[in-house]
């Protein structure tokens, strides 16, 4: 600013230098992401103008016997050089602020997608393959096929409770509390005569959050589908460890597998929601796999300590 003004009493007219424009920009970005309103440059801008003006009438009076033409016109220069950094730096915060708004609307599509896909298609998908084993089964065993149309009947209720909760709060209001039971849960409502499905899960779950625990199940889940839907193993083995530093846990399956390099680009809704919801705990998504080798994927989730010893995520 100094500098135009200088140029500005040298040309004997207002100079503002164009170089400003990109120092003004990154000022704003800065202190958009520092949450630095532009208030707060307004009122520093005020401060330099009266003290930077005190400086210069002082100067331009003992330098000159009628200083107040200059003074008039180093004020006009330094006025127009501080309010377009202002303007600049205030259009550059606004935008700063306005593509956060359009990422965090981009980022809250994409859990609603995970929400819906995880919790209401899941049950979506369990009740319509009950009620399909019932017909399969009515003929030739009565209470059996029974017993399906009531586990369809479960799926159904939690998918309507799943959904008014996802309406209401768009997020689950009642956490896992235990990850083995429900796990255990979920793979009773998958019990098919072809495909062994064993879970083994080890450790001390108080060591994560309840949110840890819901969006593990959730990965867990969606990895035993996707094998069950796509891999057609006839062996399925749930591992789930949990450790005071880390949760981690494993859905590998003997089926046709898969590579994964040429899939990657492909991924689905499933294979996308479990990396995300990883990624919002900190963690990750591995996923192995050749064709005719099955499929490994694995889950970590980095646990940090919480006050009085216990562990968070």
């Amino acid at each position: 600013m100094l500098d135009d003004v200088a140029a500005t009493l040298r040309a004997g007219k207002v100079q503002v230098g164009e170089l400003y424009q990109f120092h003004a920009r990154e000022v704003g970005n800065v202190r958009a992401a520092g949450g630095v309103h532009p208030k707060a440059s307004l009122e520093a801008g005020s401060l330099f103008f009266r003290s930077a003006l005190r400086h210069l009438t002082r100067r331009i009076a003992a330098a000159y016997e009628s200083p107040a033409d200059l003074i008039a016109l180093a004020v006009s220069g330094m006025e127009e050089s501080l309010s377009r950094r202002v303007r600049a730096s205030a259009d550059t915060y606004h935008s700063f602020l306005l593509n956060q708004v359009h990422e965090a609307q981009d980022d809250e599509r994409r859990r609603i997608a995970r929400e819906l896909h995880d919790r209401i298609g899941h049950g979506v998908s369990v009740a319509h393959q009950q009620l399909a084993l019932s017909e399969v089964y009515r003929p030739v065993d009565a209470a059996r096929a029974a017993a399906k149309i009531s586990l369809a009947q479960q799926a159904v209720q939690e998918t309507m409770e799943n959904l008014r909760q996802i309406t209401s709060e768009l997020h689950p209001q009642v956490p896992v509390k235990s990850l083995e039971k429900s796990l255990l849960g979920f793979l009773e409502t998958i019990e098919d005569e072809v495909v062994s499905v064993g879970l083994d899960v080890s450790g001390d779950e108080s060591w994560a959050t309840p949110r840890v625990l819901d969006e593990a199940f959730l990965i867990v889940r969606e990895a035993v589908r996707n094998a069950l839907a796509h891999g057609r193993p006839r062996i399925v083995v749930v591992r789930v460890n949990i450790a005071p530093h880390e949760l981690s846990a494993s859905v590998q399956d003997n089926g046709r597998g898969f590579d994964p390099a040429g899939e990657r680009e492909h991924d689905g809704v499933g294979l996308t929601s479990m990396r995300e919801r990883a990624e919002l705990l900190g963690g990750r998504v591995l996923i192995s796999s050749e064709p005719g080798g099955g499929c490994l994927v694995e889950l970590f989730v980095p646990l940090k300590r919480r006050a009085g010893g216990q562990r968070d995520a």
